[in-house]
């Protein structure tokens, strides 16, 4: 999900702290710190839940005879905003990330790697402090890692590799909490939607109004769904924690990311000499703050309604065929690292997600709108719950964008002869 407040860095960023945080994931007490640079590290519609600082680094060791760069991201919370920091502490934002970048995802790879498997799925991770609600971990930057044009949405090829990584990450995270002894990762109950807290509701349901009202306006659709939209508007909320909380013993559940978006992957390229055209390579997964124990649905439709390319969101054919991709890369993993339980059928999956397919409006009306805005100088977390003259403005300027209006225009019937946009009795 850009910053509520103005960038700076915190005062406790010292090359003191620095040098403590290389000596030991480095394990070498020689590290010195010489020199450090810091800057914000996201751009205004590029981050809507926390403050990323980029550092670069340089230091000596007795080991090495010329000094050595090393490039971090450190992302903290919105400790200085009280408003933001009440919401995000409502939903253990930062208490969920740094347990899952300290305790959750070495497990994962470990796993992967025990099973020869050695592809990387996210960042190394650095140093998680607690008291500061701070992670650090690898620039990927660095490594050339980009992220992809959030306006324009992903091809064919990145949705596929996306799927595969993803596929590999919810198998190794159902096993890693059965050899827990299950449970262990159960315990991450906080996503977008929970039954603990509501603070974002209001995200929800005021973009289901901002449809509505295009809707009404739009000779395509008009008032039939302007009146649907606005008597579902006071159930959004309620039926999107129902489709992610929803518990069947025979489903398959394992740790989603929870906000799988086109800006919380990060893409690799190589180019190629005969012709300078740049082929993908590697894509990893970052943030996860939002991370929680559910159904795969959660992050299959939170990506394939905020980051295709429009054409092939709107291809049920192409969502289908990804879906089955998905499905076989997850079937195959679960396999290979010995899932003791059930690993569902592709008509199995199929049905949870269709159970479920209210995730896919909901994200469509909200998040795909805030995604693909193309709008964000003035943009902050607090245009997503205000009810401000300038959040109002924020959230009919994602409206007024052509290619979600087009969306919009095409999905809504769909979601409409799906009985999506129909109250629940």
């Amino acid at each position: 999900m850009s910053e509520a407040i103005t960038w700076e860095a915190p005062q406790w960023l010292t090359k003191k702290y620095l040098e403590e945080v290389l000596k030991k994931y480095f394990r070498d007490e020689t590290v010195h710190v010489q020199e450090m640079e810091i800057k914000p590290a996201t751009a205004k519609g590029e981050n809507y839940a926390s403050v990323m600082t980029r550092l670069k680094v340089s230091y000596k060791t007795t080991k090495e005879l010329k000094p050595q760069n090393v490039s971090l991201i450190m992302k903290c919370s919105y400790e200085s905003d009280p408003f933001v920091a009440n919401i995000m502490n409502g939903y253990d934002v930062y208490n969920t990330e740094m347990k899952i970048y300290e305790q959750v995802l070495p497990q994962i790879a470990d796993i992967l790697k025990r099973s020869g498997d050695n592809e990387k799925i996210f960042a190394e991770t650095y140093k998680v402090d607690y008291e500061r609600s701070t992670i650090i971990f690898e620039d990927l930057a660095a490594s050339n890692f980009v992220l992809c044009d959030r306006l324009r949405g992903l091809n064919k090829q990145h949705t596929r590799l996306v799927l595969k990584k993803l596929a590999k990450f919810h198998a190794a995270a159902a096993v890693l909490n059965e050899r827990l002894g299950g449970g262990s990762l159960e315990q991450f109950q906080r996503g977008i939607f929970n039954r603990h807290t509501r603070d974002l509701g209001c995200m929800f349901e005021y973009f289901t109004e901002v449809c509505a009202n295009f809707a009404r306006d739009c000779s395509t659709l008009g008032p039939y769904y302007y009146e649907k939209l606005l008597k579902l508007q006071p159930y959004v909320v309620e039926y999107g924690i129902k489709a992610t909380s929803k518990w069947n013993a025979t489903d398959f559940y394992t740790l989603c990311h929870g906000d799988l978006w086109i800006n919380n992957m990060l893409m690799q390229y190589w180019s190629a000499e005969e012709n300078g055209a740049r082929e993908l390579e590697n894509l990893l997964f970052v943030d996860f703050q939002f991370s929680n124990w559910s159904s795969p649905a959660l992050d299959l439709f939170y990506f394939f309604n905020t980051s295709l390319e429009p054409e092939l969101q709107l291809d049920v054919h192409f969502l289908s065929e990804m879906l089955q991709y998905y499905h076989s890369n997850l079937s195959d993993m679960l396999k290979k690292l010995q899932y003791k339980g059930h690993i569902p059928s592709l008509h199995e999956l199929c049905v949870q997600l269709e159970e479920r397919k209210f995730l896919a409006l909901i994200t469509t009306l909200t998040n795909q709108a805030v995604a693909t805005s193309d709008q964000c100088d003035d943009a902050d977390f607090r245009c997503l719950v205000d009810d401000s003259e300038r959040a109002k403005k924020f959230r009919k300027n994602c409206y007024d964008n052509k290619r979600h209006q087009n969306i919009i225009k095409h999905i809504l019937p769909y979601f409409d002869r799906c009985g999506l946009l129909d109250v629940q009795n």
